[in-house]
């Protein structure tokens, strides 16, 4: 179930990444600084602060501050003449704002995301807007994510993220979003930030309400005998989760035990929520079993399932989590 949807701003709606370059890369060079290759894509998703301060590091003369003031009238000045909106892009952002709201986490300075949006006739679609510039650390960190999640009332991991650039991604994935990659031709994800996106497309109109892929299934954070710690739903003994969340599971309820094991009725909220693989743990010692009749109900209706004793079944969960609408089971006994 997702709960929100929040986009990044420069290189998924306005197609500002290569005007950042060009004009960081003219501020640095015009005043003795030395531009190295893999500058740009080191600068994408810092905040105002960290990418002015890297630029001192390059050799720009002036306070940090400074800096950042300068390489911003200049951006004001580029956008006063054009601002390259993504083809297709306000048209997406309308239609998925018909079915979830939506938030905007942004590395730009507040003066240029709202000359953007103006430019896109977006402003009045985004309940909440955010620049990396009023949290403590910009991107690859979590905090403009949560802080937008936050302010729109909903958990993070309800929420789907739109990113383009790699420390985009990392952001998103680190608040715990699933996160739809549109990367930019001229600046491709690095392969571990690839491997962090539910989804890559290669263009913004191919998000649709129906490829916004569901919300992140929670991350068991600590297991051991008799104790389950789960993000956001704390502890239990055991606990039933699907994408979007979970709650504690009572393995007597539908009369499971270690005989005859899972049920039927046992999975059958997990895909009511989403779950398109499932993980079913044996518990510790491998006593607790699954029905054939359970296997032969998730064959019927193509879901993937891999069975197996607690400690493995979590971190094969753990790692689906990641990328896939993963749902499971799990006994921290037995």
């Amino acid at each position: 179930m997702v709960d929100a949807v929040i986009f990044d701003l420069d290189g998924v709606l306005v197609d500002s990444e290569p005007v950042w370059e060009r004009v960081r890369r003219r501020y640095v060079d015009t005043r003795g600084g030395r531009w190295q290759a893999d500058t740009q894509r080191r600068l994408m998703g810092m905040s105002t602060g960290e990418w002015a301060s890297y630029l001192g590091e390059l050799g720009v003369p002036g306070t940090a501050d400074q800096i950042a003031a300068g390489v911003i009238d200049e951006m004001a000045r580029e956008y006063e003449v054009r601002i390259p909106v993504v083809d297709g892009a306000p048209e997406v952002v309308r239609r998925i704002a018909g079915h979830w709201p939506l938030g905007l986490a942004s590395s730009s300075p507040p003066r240029l995301i709202e000359a953007a949006l103006a430019a896109t006739g977006l402003t009045d679609l985004f309940r909440v807007t955010l620049s990396t510039e009023q949290v403590a650390r910009g991107k690859p960190a979590p905090d403009v994510y949560l802080a937008v999640a936050d302010r729109l009332g909903v958990a993070a991991d309800r929420c789907v993220a739109v990113e383009d650039s790699s420390n985009g991604v990392r952001s998103a994935a680190a608040a715990g979003m699933r996160v739809v990659a549109v990367p930019h031709a001229s600046y491709p994800l690095d392969p571990d930030a690839e491997q962090l996106a539910a989804l890559v497309i290669p263009d913004i109109t191919e998000l649709t309400e129906e490829t916004v892929p569901p919300a992140r299934s929670p991350r068991i954070l600590e297991i051991s005998w008799g104790r389950m710690l789960v993000d956001g739903l704390g502890e239990e003994k055991d606990f039933k989760l699907y994408p979007g969340g979970g709650r504690p599971w009572d393995w007597s309820e539908t009369g499971t035990r270690h005989e005859p094991g899972i049920q039927p009725a046992d999975v059958e909220e997990l895909l009511a929520n989403g779950a398109t693989r499932v993980v079913l743990s044996e518990g510790f010692e491998g006593r607790l079993r699954v029905d054939p009749a359970t296997l032969r109900f998730l064959a019927d209706r193509d879901v993937e399932v891999h069975v197996a004793p607690t400690e493995r079944a979590v971190e094969l969960y753990n790692t689906l989590a990641v990328r896939e609408p993963v749902g499971g089971l799990f006994h921290s006994t037995c």
